[in-house]
C-alpha cells in the first residue's frame, strides 16, 4: 500500500479479514483474504477440512481460496495428500474444484473410496481417481501404486445447483 494509504481491520470472520481502505475522496473495501501459500506450500490457514482416514495413511483436504476482494466470493478445492503433510501449490494435483459448494463434507468410505458430500455444488473440475505416486515416489511407474477413487454425493436425489425449472437454487 502507498504510504498515503490508511487501512485499518474491520472484522474477522472464519480467517477472512475484510479491511476498510480510504484514500481521500475514495473509499473502498479490500478482501485481504489471500490464498495462503509460503515456498510453493499451501498453508494450514487456507484449510476449511481436514479429514485423516484411519487406515492408509492419508488425509483428504478442502482448501477455501478466496477470489474477487470483498465483492468476490470462496472456491473450494479437494486434495488428497500423505497424513500431516502441506498440501501442494500445483492446483494440477486437486481431485475436486467447485466455485460454489454448501453443506460440503468429506467422508472416506473405504481406505480406497472418499466421498465429498455436498447440499449445493457449482463443480469446475472433478476426476474420480487418485493414486499416490502423485505426492510420493513410489517405485517403478505403475508398481505398487495405492489407488483411491472419489465418489460425488449430493444430498438430493434430484438436482443440487438447479431447481427443477432450471434456475439456480438460493445458496
Amino acid at each position: 500500500m502507498g504510504k498515503h494509504m490508511k487501512c485499518s481491520s474491520v472484522r474477522r470472520i472464519l480467517a477472512t479479514s475484510v479491511a476498510v481502505c480510504v484514500i481521500p475522496g475514495l473509499f473502498f473495501l479490500e478482501g485481504c483474504e489471500q490464498p495462503v501459500e509460503k515456498n510453493g506450500v499451501f498453508l494450514a490457514s487456507a484449510e476449511e477440512m481436514r479429514i485423516p482416514c484411519p487406515e492408509n495413511g492419508l488425509d483428504a483436504v478442502i482448501i477455501r481460496e478466496a477470489y474477487g476482494g470483498a465483492a468476490g466470493g470462496h472456491e473450494r478445492y479437494v486434495f488428497i495428500n500423505t497424513k500431516g503433510s502441506p498440501i501442494p501449490a500445483d492446483y494440477n494435483k486437486t481431485v475436486f474444484h467447485a466455485a460454489t459448494l454448501t453443506g460440503e463434507k468429506l467422508v472416506w468410505r473405504d481406505p480406497h473410496l472418499l466421498e465429498v458430500h455436498y447440499d449445493i455444488a457449482h463443480i469446475e473440475q472433478f476426476r474420480n481417481l487418485w493414486a499416490l505416486d502423485e505426492v510420493q515416489k513410489v517405485g517403478r511407474a505403475g508398481e505398487g501404486d495405492y489407488m483411491v477413487e472419489i465418489r460425488l454425493v449430493p444430498t438430493s436425489q434430484n438436482f443440487s445447483l438447479l431447481n427443477p425449472g432450471g434456475n439456480f437454487k438460493e445458496k
